[in-house]
């Protein structure tokens, strides 16, 4: 171990790859709530709310205001600050599994605004390590996304006194500390840092059991969007891609952990709750079993149009069971009549599933819209 922490540190000051950047994620603007819809005055031109996933119609803006839809009512939540951090805290009602149950349901939890923040607008290179948020010029009371920092616990103490001395620590300072190899945690090996998974994954940590469903699912997950192997037999990978944070183990078995229901055989999906989406990351995945993923696959449903001496009959195949929608004067309203009966299958099917799932993929199911296309 020690050789591999000298050779992984000769590395590390050579590879800038290695370093942690300053980055703030792209957000999809389907998951943005306009003023046109909520109704709420911006306190910025630039003032995003954006959804937060795993909690119940809330959403989170770039300034760490939250607003929640009650009773079909848009409203600003007030949060409150804390004594003891003098962070700003709100209680949020999170989508939770509740395992004696065997069901999705709602638990209320106390969360700082500025972690809602980052979570939602800022790239956390190291969630395992970076427990702390740094807030420019110290002051806790400012939320805005680009005045956030997240760093670990020994990274904020070297931050801090900086500012102790001088009443201002600038940006490139702050990176500094957080590249520095004397701040970096206790247990930071550069090693587990190398982008040694198809030139971008790598582990972030000293305790992966390779043998483990999470890591398989993460190697596999890497694999194929990097791998120019498995892009000549499934070329629909191509243009797939994982969002920064994954390429870091330590952080997908975080997301992982939270989201899978021991025992359960489920599939990663990315498409469900973002169409147009072709990556990989917290705000675009969830797990769902292989029935539900191909209901919305081209490849799991095929449809079948046959001109009759009555018309058009259409029929829809899942999974080698043949269901027969009708007959149709045209066949343009066979194509509309496929798309609708498809639509009203995935709500049917959402009913059925509701608890069982995800909320977030309960809704996206009975939201879904099937294209009409020949």
């Amino acid at each position: 171990m020690k050789k591999c922490y000298e050779n992984g540190l000769a590395l590390y000051n050579t590879d800038k790859a290695m370093r942690t950047k300053r980055k703030f994620k792209k957000i999809t603007p389907s998951r943005v709530l306009t003023k046109a819809v909520s109704g709420i005055e911006r306190i910025a031109t630039d003032e995003r709310f954006v959804c937060l996933i795993d909690y119940r119609n809330t959403w989170i803006s770039n300034y760490g205001r939250v607003i929640i839809k009650m009773d079909g009512i848009y409203q600003l939540l007030r949060g409150s600050y804390s004594q003891t951090d003098k962070e700003l805290y709100y209680t949020l009602e999170k989508n939770v599994y509740f395992k004696s149950k065997k069901m999705w349901g709602y638990k209320k939890q106390k969360i700082k605004a500025s972690a809602l923040v980052m979570q939602t607008f800022i790239v956390n290179y190291d969630m395992q390590n970076n427990t702390m948020c740094w807030h420019e010029g110290n002051n806790k009371k400012d939320n805005y996304y680009k005045h956030l920092y997240p760093v670990t616990a020994l990274q904020y103490g070297a931050i801090q006194n900086i500012y102790d001395e001088s009443d201002v620590v600038t940006e490139q300072q702050i990176m500094d500390i957080v590249n520095a190899v004397e701040y970096k945690p206790e247990n930071w090996n550069p090693w587990y840092f190398r982008r040694t998974y198809e030139g971008v994954g790598y582990l972030g940590t000293d305790d992966a059991d390779y043998n483990s469903d999470e890591y398989n699912r993460w190697k596999n997950m890497i694999q194929r969007c990097y791998n120019k192997k498995i892009h000549k037999d499934k070329p629909y990978y191509k243009d797939k891609f994982v969002c920064e944070e994954w390429h870091n183990f330590a952080n997908f078995r975080i997301w992982y952990r939270e989201h899978m229901i021991p025992g359960e055989k489920v599939d990663l999906d990315k498409d469900l709750l973002c169409k147009e989406s072709n990556m990989y990351s917290p705000e675009t995945c969830v797990f769902m079993t292989h029935y539900l993923n191909t209901v919305f696959e081209d490849r799991g449903i095929k449809r079948t149009i046959k001109e009759t001496d009555d018309g058009f009959r259409v029929w829809m195949m899942i999974l080698n069971k043949k269901k027969d929608i009708g007959i149709f004067e045209t066949k343009e309203e066979a194509y509309k009549g496929f798309s609708s009966y498809k639509e009203d299958y995935i709500s049917e099917l959402a009913e059925s599933c509701k608890g069982k799932v995800q909320d977030c993929v309960y809704h996206a199911m009975l939201n879904w819209k099937v294209e009409i296309t020949e």
